[in-house]
């Protein structure tokens, strides 16, 4: 027997569950909601996921999934000839994705790190260790253009904390002005301080 009609089931209760959490948040949606949207029974929910917090955190882990699919393509050595070219493919390739309607609704991460906490501490805790490898993922990059700098004054961790803030307000901002081109700007200015600042540590 074919697994399609299952995956394709389970495909659309995340969907549907993703975007109940961005336009009213994870306690806000509930099995039911998602069931009359899905147009499944709690029976056919049920099938796919034991409770509401087993299907947050499978959204939750959707979303990085699907950050990192987009993003993959950026670190072939073979597309930038140096660090920096890629970090500010990288910025590029954030301004982009978030012109997209459905990315520029908001960041999961921090809908479940801010709400969550003292609710679904056991939520809370799998969207810090998301926002925390991000994190690292960045200082990662970041030193390594240190290293091609050869500037040991550069604060890789300031720099990175700086980039999520930066994307993490721009997306707030944009959502409450209804305009993607706050994130464009914003992340436009951080790759030109980004730039002058590592120019300035390794003139050419």
């Amino acid at each position: 027997m074919s697994s399609q009609p299952i995956a394709s089931t389970r495909e659309r209760i995340l969907q549907i569950a993703r975007d109940l959490i961005l336009s009213r948040g994870f306690n806000a949606m509930s099995i039911d909601m998602v069931c009359r949207q899905a147009n499944i029974t709690k029976g056919g929910f049920f099938h796919h996921f034991s409770n509401k917090e087993t299907l947050g955190e499978a959204v939750l882990e959707q979303f990085w999934q699907d950050a990192l699919e987009r993003q993959q393509h950026l670190f072939d050595p073979a597309h930038h000839q140096s660090q920096l070219e890629l970090l500010t493919a990288y910025i590029d390739h954030g301004i982009a994705s978030y012109q997209d309607p459905q990315l520029s609704q908001g960041c999961m991460l921090a809908i479940f790190t801010m709400g969550l906490a003292d609710t679904h501490p056991s939520l809370f805790e799998v969207s810090r260790n998301y926002f925390q490898a991000w994190r690292k993922e960045l200082i990662d990059m970041l030193q390594r253009l240190q290293q091609e700098q050869g500037s040991p004054h550069f604060d890789t961790i300031a720099w990175a904390e700086l980039y999520i803030t930066t994307l993490e307000g721009a997306l707030l901002l944009a959502k409450s002005m209804d305009d993607t081109q706050v994130i464009a700007r914003t992340l436009s200015l951080y790759k030109q301080q980004l730039v002058n600042a590592a120019n300035m540590a390794h003139p050419r």
